[in-house]
C-alpha cells in the first residue's frame, strides 16, 4: 500500500500521487484505485509553458548575438540570461507547488532567497539583498500566509506547519543585524518584529493545534 506522509493515510491502487494533497507518495503499489488519476498540468498550460520557453530561448540568443557583435558594451548578456533562469526556477516552484498554495509560498522564499544573494554577489555585493530584498520578502510573506489561512479558512492542519517555518525564516534578520553587517536596520528590525508578533499569535491562540500538528509532523 501507497502512504502519503502529508495527510497520514494509507492509498490503496498504483497513484503516484496523494488525491488529497497532490504530495508524492511512498511505499509499493498494490490493489486497483480507487481515485481517478488527477492530471497535474492541463494541456493548455502545457502549450502556454513551451511558448514561453521558447520565447525565452529566442530572447537569450538575440541579446549574445548583439552582445557578441557589440562587445565593446560589456557582457550584459550574461545578466539577461541569469534574469531568464531565474524566472523560470521560480516559476517551476510556483507550477510544482501549485495544489498547496502556503506551501508553494514557503519554497519560493527558500529559492527566491538564494537567487537575490548570488546576484547580490555577482554584482559586487553592494548589501541591498540582506538590507532591503530578505526582510521584506520574509516579512511580506508571513503576512500573505496569515492572510491566505484566514480567507481561505484553512484547518490548522494545513497552514500551521509552513506558517511556523516562514516565522522561523522572518528571525534570519537578526543575524546580519547581531553581527553588524547592515547598513540600513530598518526592514530587518521590522522584519524580527513582525515574527515575533505572529509567533506570540500562534502561540495564544492556536497553542494546542500547533503543539498537535508539530507533534504529528516530528512524531513527537
Amino acid at each position: 500500500m501507497r502512504y502519503c506522509k502529508k495527510c497520514g493515510v494509507g492509498i490503496t491502487g498504483t497513484s503516484v500521487y496523494c488525491p488529497f494533497c497532490q504530495n508524492e507518495l511512498s511505499g509499493e503499489p498494490d490493489g486497483e484505485n480507487r481515485f481517478p488519476d488527477i492530471p497535474l498540468e492541463t494541456g493548455q498550460y502545457g502549450l502556454m509553458i513551451r511558448l514561453m520557453a521558447l520565447g525565452s530561448v529566442v530572447a537569450a540568443g538575440v541579446c549574445a548575438a548583439v552582445n557578441v557583435s557589440l562587445p565593446q558594451t560589456g557582457w550584459w548578456s550574461l545578466f539577461v540570461v541569469a534574469g531568464l533562469l531565474s524566472g523560470w526556477i521560480s516559476g517551476g516552484i510556483i507550477l510544482k507547488k501549485l495544489g498547496n498554495l502556503l506551501k508553494a509560498i514557503f519554497w519560493q522564499i527558500c529559492v527566491i532567497s538564494v537567487l537575490v544573494l548570488l546576484w547580490d554577489y555577482g554584482t559586487g555585493f553592494g548589501g541591498w539583498s540582506i538590507d532591503f530584498v530578505l526582510p521584506i520578502l520574509y516579512a511580506c510573506s508571513m503576512v500573505a500566509m496569515f492572510t491566505l489561512a484566514w480567507f481561505m479558512h484553512l484547518q490548522p492542519q494545513d497552514y500551521l506547519f509552513y506558517i511556523i517555518l516562514n516565522i522561523t525564516v522572518g528571525f534570519l534578520p537578526l543575524i546580519p543585524l547581531i553581527c553588524g553587517a547592515l547598513r540600513i536596520v530598518y526592514p530587518s528590525v521590522i522584519c524580527v518584529l513582525i515574527s515575533v508578533v505572529l509567533f506570540a499569535v500562534l502561540l495564544l491562540f492556536q497553542g494546542k493545534a500547533l503543539k498537535s500538528e508539530l507533534g504529528r509532523r516530528f512524531h513527537f
